[in-house]
């Protein structure tokens, strides 16, 4: 039996790929990469941004002539989009078999089981993991940003069992894993409602496992910063020296507005608090240009937050409406497309020039495959070295830097 696997969306998409993945091939299904091979195909949706809505909903589209009439043949359509448009998807593609909610995402290990009884168990297989490896630790979100569709399509925050993490973390890192990116809407709000251990426990935690080099974490909300993590922050080498932490919006009336929960100067704390702590510290963020209600005057809030705060990089995301009548666009799109192009060229000129003030620093970087890899601090490197040090936590000297990429020799 042959599966094939379409994933769009967030890396938590790509970490219950993952798990489906390894479910499979314990169960005996070999994966493939021609779709007409394929006897199951599963399409993990995202409905974020409706980008990626479309586009998996073209995909299924598509797979009308590759159904036809065969029955024997099925599809699964799970994630934020199949939570978003529920039976309608049925209505619509009536050749889909099961559509799985994100709320919902393990009752498609029963549907697997129930659908593909026969095929032979191998619970002994041994996964093949690369250097790096996803850990969800909490489901949906408690929070309530006007803007965000997250809560509706994932349901109330839902941690996962302390233990359960550790062990899984333990069992990757024993296949071979040496960084480890903990997943949650709002990963840094974790707290176990049994054992009361919270997030920064959970780092603790990981970085007693000797083969963990490398601890990174998607993505933080600014609220849930405390002492406690600076705290650890300062003694634990093990988290990674690059944070991203969305901002969303230089103004105060406009995080109000977002219902974001802090203000700019909160936010200004804490990245001083993280360099402080390490001057080292990357900071990379997310911004929504030209939200409702957003004036020229709220617009150059942001972009003085950008210049004082220097963020590594920032992803700038033109405001689109997923909820039109309540927080409309009330800018023109010539407005919006202006105020965007201002915030990138700003961006990518403060990056640059942090980029390039790496040459001569002293970088620590796990080795992803042969010589490239990732420094602690969040840039792509590659080591001037004819060794394959694939796997790898070593310190390198940076010497050149091209194409955003640190190239440098290993530092002894």
């Amino acid at each position: 039996m042959k599966y094939k696997i379409f994933t769009f969306g967030c890396q938590m998409n790509e970490d219950d790929s993952k798990n489906i993945d390894l479910f499979l091939k314990k169960k005996g299904f070999k994966n493939t990469e021609k779709l007409n091979d394929a006897d199951l195909i599963i399409i993990n949706t995202c409905t974020v941004r409706q980008h990626a809505e479309d586009k998996a909903l073209s995909l299924i589209g598509n797979l009308k002539k590759w159904k036809g009439n065969k029955t024997e043949k099925k599809i699964i359509v799970c994630g934020c989009a199949a939570e978003k448009l529920g039976e309608d998807l049925k209505k619509k593609f009536k050749y889909i078999d099961f559509v799985v909610g994100a709320k919902s995402y393990k009752k498609i290990f029963d549907i697997i089981n129930e659908e593909f009884p026969k095929e032979d168990n191998t619970t002994d297989l041994t996964y093949n993991y690369d250097i790096t490896a996803y850990q969800t630790i909490s489901r949906g979100c408690n929070m309530s940003c006007s803007y965000c569709i997250v809560p509706y399509v994932r349901g109330k925050e839902e941690p996962e069992k302390f233990e359960k993490i550790i062990t899984e973390i333990k069992k990757k890192a024993k296949n071979g894993v040496k960084e480890i990116i903990l997943l949650g809407q709002t990963v840094n709000s974790y707290r176990d409602p049994d054992n009361k251990k919270d997030f920064v426990d959970l780092l603790k935690e990981i970085s007693q496992i000797d083969e963990i080099k490398i601890i990174r974490f998607l993505s933080p909300h600014p609220i849930f910063f405390n002492e406690k993590f600076f705290d650890e922050y300062s003694k634990n080498n093990k988290i990674s020296r690059w944070i991203h932490l969305p901002l969303q919006s230089g103004s105060n009336k406009i995080l109000k507005e977002m219902k974001r929960g802090y203000t700019i100067e909160r936010f200004t704390e804490i990245v001083n608090e993280l360099k402080k702590i390490e001057p080292k510290t990357s900071i990379t963020t997310d911004i929504i240009v030209g939200y409702s209600k957003e004036t020229e005057e709220d617009f150059l809030m942001t972009l003085d937050a950008i210049k004082k705060l220097r963020f590594s990089m920032a992803y700038c995301f033109k405001y689109s409406p997923r909820f039109k009548e309540k927080d409309p666009l009330t800018i023109t799109i010539k407005e919006l497309e202006k105020r965007h192009q201002i915030l990138l060229n700003e961006v990518k000129k403060i990056a640059k020039e942090l980029m390039m003030n790496k040459k001569g620093e002293i970088e620590e970087a796990i080795i992803y495959d042969n010589n490239t890899g990732k420094t602690n601090t969040g840039y792509n490197c590659c080591i001037i070295d004819s060794r394959d040090m694939k796997g790898s936590f070593i310190k390198f000297k940076v010497e050149e830097i091209k194409n955003n990429i640190l190239y440098g020799r290993i530092y002894e």
